[in-house]
This record gives structure tokens, C-alpha cells and sequence, in this order.
């Protein structure tokens, strides 16, 4: 009987809120969003403040400001407390990856309590990689170019042992750009490091909304990484109340069509595993 209602056991590992800059509607609704839809469990993992570039909030589109921080943690933790008994809302950041500015990130993640901390890189060759506009980039800087240090980052970000989950596996195909077969090397190599580090990855319905139309990761590298034993993560990268737990089946269909068999969630970053 345990083992029936763990089935049953649904989540979701990414949702972001206005804070942020370019979502959207109260990070209540995004609760109440995730109740209707059966949700066990909500992770509020909204952007790190960027503090790998100048100034009090480099960009207010792409993540919140720094003095931002502090209210964040404390909305979610009293959502938390809300609605607790009906549904268990986590604490989490989506932190990027900055290389050489490492020493900055442990501060921002010390300062705060974290059930999850996802690991994203955005910030390859010192300019967006998945920005409106940044598709342009492939045309003017190569394809390879940007996949190869794209997956070196994220090699980078799972050796730290700064995060619990790495996000979007491959997130340079957001806008159709696929990986040169000449890469397979390196994505190789990015699965390694994230088998060595013991660091999860999401399987993200986020790719399906995007012009590529695909789950991130892809079939054949989701299956790669579950066959090295990397565990899994579910994800929406919601960014309104109504894209909480979208696409669930797909990727849950997509995961276990790659050999997945268990997700995991997580406490004080402490895993816990669940039948898929």
C-alpha cells in the first residue's frame, strides 16, 4: 500500500516568480495552481540575483536584485507555512554557474536555508545563451562554438558541488539549434561529470513551450544520462501559475521511456526517492 501511494507522489522542481523580471502573476497562485493539479509538492527556485556582473540589479528582465533576496526567502518560507498539511512548498534558488566568480555564489548560498538549489549556465562567452535575441548569436559566433563551451560550463558547475540539480541539459537548442554531431565528445564528457559529482538533472517540459519542441534533455542524451545513473528531477520552469506541472506526462512518458524508474525530491538538500 506505501509503495501504491508513493506512485503517487507529484512534483514539480522548477517554478519561477515575478521577482525575476520576466514571469509572471502572485506566487500564491503558483501554490494554488499546483494544488488543483494534484501537486505534492512545489519548489519556488526563482533566480539568483547576478552577482557575477556590476551593480545592485544588472538586469532587472533576467533576475531579481540583490536586496531582493532576503523577501524572496521570506514569501516562500510563509507560503510554506500557509499551506502546510495541503501541500509542502520548498525553498530553492536556480542559481547560474559564472566561472571565477565561485567564491561569490557559496556566499549567496550560505546565507539561506535551501531545501533545492538548482545549477544552471545562461552566461557562456560572456553574453546570454537563451535571452530573446540570443539564437542570432549561433549564426554569428558558430554553432560549435557555443555548444562546446556551453557544455564545458556545465562540466565546471557540477565538478563545484555547489548544486543539487542541474538544469536544461541542453539548453542551446532553445532556438532550433541543434548539436554538431562534432560535440559528441563533449556531451560525453558533461554526462560524466555529472555522474562523478552525484548532482541529479531535470527532465523540463520548459523545451516543449520553446521553437525547438522538445523536452530538454533530448530522447537519446536523457537516456545517456540515465543510463550512467544520473537520478532525475521533474520540472515545469513554470513562469505563470498556469504552466505549474505542464507537460507532466510528457516528460514523465520521456523519462521512463529512458530507462528511468524514480525521481527524486529533496529536504535541506537531503535527496529522497520515489517510484516514477
Amino acid at each position: 500500500m506505501q509503495g501504491m501511494m508513493q506512485d503517487l507522489y507529484r512534483t514539480d522542481y522548477h517554478v519561477h516568480t515575478e521577482r525575476c523580471g520576466h514571469a509572471g502573476g502572485a506566487a500564491r497562485d503558483y501554490v494554488l495552481a499546483a494544488l488543483s493539479c494534484g501537486l505534492s509538492e512545489i519548489a519556488f527556485t526563482d533566480h539568483v540575483p547576478l552577482y557575477f556582473l556590476p551593480g545592485e540589479d544588472p538586469d532587472p528582465a533576467l533576475a531579481m536584485a540583490r536586496s531582493e533576496l532576503p523577501g524572496y526567502v521570506e514569501e516562500v518560507r510563509a507560503l510554506g507555512e500557509e499551506f502546510a498539511g495541503r501541500i509542502d512548498v520548498l525553498l530553492g534558488l536556480e542559481a547560474d554557474y559564472a566561472e571565477g566568480h565561485e567564491t561569490a555564489l557559496q556566499e549567496i548560498l550560505a546565507a539561506h536555508d535551501w531545501d533545492v538549489v538548482l545549477g544552471s549556465v545562461h552566461w557562456v562567452k560572456g553574453d546570454w545563451i537563451d535571452a530573446p535575441g540570443s539564437g542570432k548569436r549561433h549564426e554569428r559566433e558558430g554553432t560549435e562554438a557555443l555548444w562546446g563551451e556551453y557544455y564545458r560550463l556545465l562540466g565546471k558547475a557540477a565538478a563545484t558541488g555547489l548544486f543539487d540539480v542541474l538544469t536544461h541539459f541542453d539548453l542551446p537548442k532553445k532556438f532550433g539549434h541543434r548539436m554538431p554531431a562534432s560535440l559528441a565528445r563533449a556531451e560525453a564528457e558533461a554526462v560524466a561529470a555529472a555522474r562523478a559529482a552525484g548532482v541529479a538533472i531535470e527532465v523540463s517540459s520548459a523545451g516543449l513551450r520553446k521553437a525547438v519542441k522538445e523536452e530538454y534533455p533530448a530522447p537519446l542524451l536523457l537516456k545517456s544520462l540515465v543510463a550512467a545513473g544520473v537520478p532525475i528531477v521533474l520540472s515545469s520552469d513554470a513562469h505563470a501559475p498556469a504552466e505549474v506541472a505542464w507537460g507532466r506526462a510528457e516528460i514523465i512518458a520521456a523519462a521512463r521511456t529512458a530507462g528511468a524508474r524514480e525521481h527524486l525530491s529533496f529536504r535541506k538538500r537531503e535527496r529522497r526517492r520515489h517510484p516514477l
